[in-house]
């Protein structure tokens, strides 16, 4: 079932939301890239880019993180998630 970009970035910010220790700030959450499945791929993945700021104890104590999900083009699920390194 082929899903829409809509639905595998919401499935991508409804996980890191959920996984989200709550202690930690997140705000500004931005969406970088998406990524449609190639027709050779047989996994049917889709690769998804969030970015936001991760804020400290202080408003000058911020970072932006960048994080990229794997997700499954069958179910909606997250099949992975990793930190980027952006420059």
């Amino acid at each position: 079932m082929l899903k829409s970009p809509k639905e595998v970035v919401l499935a991508s910010f409804h996980y890191l939301a959920e996984i989200a220790p709550p202690t930690q700030k997140i705000s500004e959450v931005r969406v970088e890239e998406v990524r449609q499945p190639n027709e050779a791929d047989e996994k049917k993945i889709w690769l998804v880019v969030l970015s936001y700021d991760n804020m400290g104890d202080f408003p000058f104590d911020k970072k932006r993180v960048y994080k990229e999900f794997k997700v499954s083009d069958q179910d909606g699920s997250i099949i992975s998630m990793e930190e980027v390194r952006r420059q």
